[in-house]
This record gives C-alpha cells, sequence and structure tokens, in this order.
C-alpha cells in the first residue's frame, strides 16, 4: 500500500491562500461586531484600528469549513424564515444566523433570532452537562434579538460528529445591560485614541494557543504607544 498525502496538502493550501486572500483584503469598519462582545477590550480596540489577528493554520482553518458547512445544512434543514441578515444595534452590526418561528416548538416563543454554532462532541457534552450556553455566544445572540427587537432569542449548538443538537431560548432582558455596558466601554475607550492594555474576560484568553493577538498580551501602556509609534499609528 502507498499512502499519498497530495490531496491533503492541496487542501491545506487552497484553505490557507483563500484564508490569506480574505486577510488582505480586509478593510476594517473602526466598530464593534456582535462576535467579540465577550472580547477583551484590547482586542476589540485592536481589531477596530485595523490591526489583523495572528493567523490560524491549516487544522484551524478546517474545522472552521467544516463548522460552516454543518451550520448551513443545518438552516437548511429546518427552514427558517431568513437566513445569514445583517443587523445593527446601536452601531454594533453582526450577521444573524437565522430568524425562525417557534410557534410548533416545545415552548414557543414567537419569532426569534437563532444562532447556530457547529462544535465538538466533546465540547457538545461538556455544554449540554453545564446547562448553559458559553457566554459568547449568549451576548451575541442577544445582539440580534436587540437588533431584531425580539423578547427571546435562542441558540442551537450541534455536535459535529453526529448532528446532535441542543437548543436553548433565552430572555432578552436578561443580557441587554451587559451588552449596553460592553457598548459604552468600547465607544469610551475608542475615543481616547490609546489601546488598553491586555485584561481578559475569561481565562482562556490568556493562553498562548488561543490569544488573537499574543503580540500585545504582556505590554504595558508605553510599550503599546511605542509599537503603535512603530507600525505608524494604526
Amino acid at each position: 500500500m502507498i499512502i499519498d498525502n497530495f490531496l491533503d496538502r492541496l487542501i491545506d493550501e487552497k484553505l490557507t491562500r483563500q484564508n490569506e486572500i480574505e486577510r488582505a483584503g480586509h478593510v476594517s469598519s473602526k466598530r464593534l461586531t456582535a462576535s467579540m462582545l465577550n472580547e477583551p477590550l484590547q482586542w476589540q480596540i485592536l481589531k477596530a484600528r485595523g490591526v489583523l489577528p495572528r493567523e490560524v493554520d491549516a487544522y484551524t482553518l478546517r474545522k472552521f469549513k467544516r463548522g460552516h458547512d454543518i451550520e448551513a445544512w443545518f438552516c437548511g434543514v429546518i427552514e427558517p424564515i431568513t437566513e445569514q441578515q445583517d443587523v445593527e444595534y446601536r452601531d454594533v452590526n453582526g450577521r444573524m444566523d437565522c430568524l425562525v418561528d417557534t410557534s410548533k416548538w416545545d415552548f414557543p416563543r414567537g419569532i426569534v433570532p437563532l444562532e447556530v454554532k457547529s462544535v465538538s462532541n466533546a465540547k457538545y457534552k461538556r455544554l449540554t452537562k453545564a446547562g448553559k450556553p458559553d457566554q459568547g455566544h449568549l451576548l451575541q445572540a442577544c445582539l440580534y434579538a436587540l437588533a431584531k427587537e425580539t423578547d427571546h432569542f435562542g441558540i442551537a449548538y450541534i455536535a459535529s460528529d453526529d448532528l446532535r443538537v441542543s437548543v436553548s431560548l433565552h430572555e432578552t432582558k436578561d443580557y441587554q445591560p451587559a451588552i449596553d455596558g460592553i457598548i459604552d466601554r468600547f465607544n469610551q475607550q475608542l475615543a481616547t485614541g490609546r489601546v488598553p492594555v491586555f485584561e481578559p474576560v475569561e481565562a482562556w484568553q490568556a493562553n498562548a494557543q488561543y490569544c488573537k493577538y499574543p503580540d500585545w498580551v504582556g505590554l504595558s501602556a508605553e510599550e503599546i504607544e511605542q509599537k503603535l509609534i512603530s507600525m505608524g499609528n494604526v
């Protein structure tokens, strides 16, 4: 038997090249986005100023591709009212996965935004055991509810290995104060023209394996200013 890795390498190369093209064409909107709500303030400001996060490896790009494919399949199966709609709340924009009618659900809550997330079987088990979605997903989905002016929103987790689905429904009012506070803090910091020192919102964000801006994490306020000057004050 001969093991030929050409096609495996080809997939890596194509995914990596596509990611490079997208990064090269990126233009910062200088705005906060729904998916960034639970990120450290430093990351939010750096992204708004057009500083690109570190590149992800081919393995991670493969996982993203699989996740996107599963989420697209799921939205096709449930027949939502709308799919992939751009929405906005308080100058924070995001792309809502879908808007669904829950009238036939076990616990109907009218028409609500539904955020769809593909996760590994291990994470699916952890999330269902914990009985609560990730905080970042809650804030992201709630922003869509605020944009659509609905009292509830949903989050659907799909186990990527066997397509099990767990859906939870939440009240918008429970998370609006946190979202408004994050938006206020971002706007106030952006107005200063300075990039703050790194302070994680969650412990994993300080882990070098997951940090989006590893070159900025350990810098003092003075070192951040010097780095910005060296970059041409992006």
